[in-house]
């Protein structure tokens, strides 16, 4: 079985975002007078960001305060696509295929790509803007799907989480989990990959 249509997450997945999230974070802890462990930070983070914010006490207040911190990438280390990223991409759209972009981060991901020129191999965009339940529910990849008029035994959802391959599974597509820390064990019949290297040969022969 081969996929023509990739709905790829972003952080994590696309670009290593982490070190970057996780210093935006030390820096609102520092700003706000909360002591925090880094390596506790980026474990959680991992999973999910909304567990950092449980466990650290943040206020919604202290969310904006925070992704304002975070969408500054001008705070060292900056986010950067994951080796052969940038060739994946364009090799799926050379040999007809299309990406589209989802995350439950803000339109700064799109920025991102703009900076590293990449918005234009994408088709597509669902940011956490949009409004859609966060993943493992299906809704903003079946929008992709309605929106495009995508034949969803040719769709392909791609992410470094749990969470990602789930919402791929509900929504009744095939999954790849990049695992490049090998977190997870065993999750159903996803494609797995640990290295980027991996990832390249994987889609490249989704595309064959």
């Amino acid at each position: 079985m081969s996929s023509e249509f990739f709905i790829w997450d972003f952080d994590g997945m696309l670009f290593d975002t982490y070190p970057h999230t996780v210093e935006a974070f030390c820096v609102f802890c520092g700003r706000t007078g909360r002591e925090y462990n880094r390596k506790e930070i980026y474990d959680l983070f991992k999973v999910n960001l909304r567990l950092g914010f449980e466990r650290y006490g943040l206020s919604a207040d202290e969310i904006t305060e925070f992704y304002a911190i975070e969408n500054d990438l001008e705070l060292e280390p900056r986010g950067v696509p994951f080796p052969l990223i940038p060739e994946i991409l364009k090799e799926i759209c050379e040999r007809g295929g299309k990406n589209f972009l989802y995350t439950h981060r803000d339109t700064v991901a799109v920025k991102y790509l703009e900076l590293y020129s990449l918005k234009e191999l994408f088709s597509g965009f669902v940011t956490g803007e949009d409004g859609f339940a966060y993943k493992p529910a299906p809704d903003a990849i079946e929008h992709i799907i309605k929106t495009h008029a995508l034949e969803k035994n040719a769709c392909l959802m791609l992410g470094d989480r749990d969470i990602d391959i789930g919402a791929g599974i509900n929504a009744g597509i095939r999954t790849l989990l990049f695992d490049n820390e090998n977190r997870y064990g065993y999750i159903g019949e996803t494609i797995r990959c640990e290295t980027s290297d991996e990832l390249y040969n994987a889609v490249i022969n989704e595309l064959k």
